[in-house]
């Protein structure tokens, strides 16, 4: 079973983010406009799905406010699904001040990898030649939400305290691309160390989480064969990757109660998202700014990283419900990008 799931989570991440994957691959066509206007491009219509996707980092860490008692413990595949706000679905390239590329005609407004896939779409051309278009905006990746699938284990330890691991070992996805993520995680109800509120009918406790997350994507924007750079062949084009890095960290103050069969709880605390996007490998970058006196294209190595931060203030509310051994939770963080968290495994003490 545990194999099986090893298997198939990955899987199933692919298949929910299939059209944000392939939308993904699309920005390398960004580079038609040279590299400083493709890192603005490119982080203006990927944003949403860094910040969804770091945020997802931060869910399901807890199933209740009380730590396990000692050498109890819970395996659980965890869910957590973050989603994006309206004013994320698009942006106005006018807005971004690029500075070898302007828009073809009066729309500017480009979906955003979580917009629509129908949705219009300017044409960007060379400030010298206004009127010619050089590509589209890629379509949207109709990415509403991202969604973060794992399986966690926690034991309870002495004074009180519990330590939670998270993992996904490293798969290889044919022709897509392979994912790894861990954390390590840990809570201590602290109250049984203070006078007086160990008397208190409630559970009280603190947590810390850290997850990381890496992943590759193939790409294919390979040159024409009769129109590679000179010094470069074909296969010196073979290499390209979209590089995925993301980490989540999140602290908070639990409060909640379990009886037999229900535990509720409240979190209060602050959760800080990162995540680095990158075109790996060489490309032919066409040489809109002239960097190359009479030639037409040259060739970036690791043309441009992208970096995509989310810190906030957050609270949330949940509950879990156990059946015997087998335990079934969900929770709800409030925010710009509400981040929803589900599990469903087994739980002793």
């Amino acid at each position: 079973m545990k194999k099986l799931l090893v298997k198939v989570i990955p899987l199933l991440f692919f298949a929910f983010t299939s059209n944000a994957i392939f939308a993904q691959q699309q920005i390398a066509e960004f580079l038609q406009g040279g590299v400083d206007d493709a890192k603005k491009l490119s982080h203006a219509y990927i944003e949403p799905f860094g910040k969804m996707f770091g945020t997802s980092l931060n869910g399901g860490w807890y199933q209740a406010a009380r730590p396990h008692k000692l050498l109890g413990f819970n395996v659980t595949f965890t869910t957590s699904v973050v989603t994006v706000p309206s004013s994320a679905k698009s942006f106005d390239v006018n807005d971004l001040n690029l500075s070898s590329l302007t828009v073809v005609g009066s729309n500017s407004i480009a979906p955003s990898i979580s917009g629509k896939l129908s949705a219009e779409r300017p044409q960007l051309a060379s400030t010298a030649f206004p009127t010619e278009p050089l590509f589209t905006m890629p379509k949207g990746g109709e990415l509403p939400f991202t969604p973060m699938m794992m399986i966690q284990g926690g034991i309870g330890l002495p004074f009180n305290s519990e330590l939670t691991v998270r993992f996904l070992p490293s798969v290889n996805v044919p022709k897509v691309g392979k994912v790894t993520l861990w954390g390590v995680g840990a809570k201590n109800e602290f109250k049984e160390f203070i006078p007086g509120l160990k008397l208190v009918p409630i559970d009280l406790s603190i947590m810390v989480g850290y997850t990381k997350f890496s992943s590759e994507f193939e790409v294919n924007y390979k040159p024409d064969p009769a129109n590679v750079p000179a010094g470069y062949t074909s296969a010196d084009f073979n290499d390209q990757k979209i590089a995925l890095d993301a980490s989540g960290f999140t602290a908070r103050l639990l409060v909640g109660k379990t009886i037999p069969l229900l535990s509720v709880y409240a979190g209060l605390g602050y959760s800080h998202a990162k995540t680095d996007f990158g075109l790996k490998g060489n490309y032919e970058v066409y040489d809109i700014e002239d960097k190359i006196e009479d030639e037409d294209y040259y060739v970036e190595n690791d043309p441009f990283l992208l970096g995509f931060t989310h810190s906030n203030f957050s609270a949330n509310a949940g509950f879990r419900v156990r059946l015997g051994v087998i335990a079934i939770n969900f929770d709800y963080t409030v925010g710009e990008y509400a981040l929803y968290a589900a599990g469903l495994g087994i739980s002793f003490r």
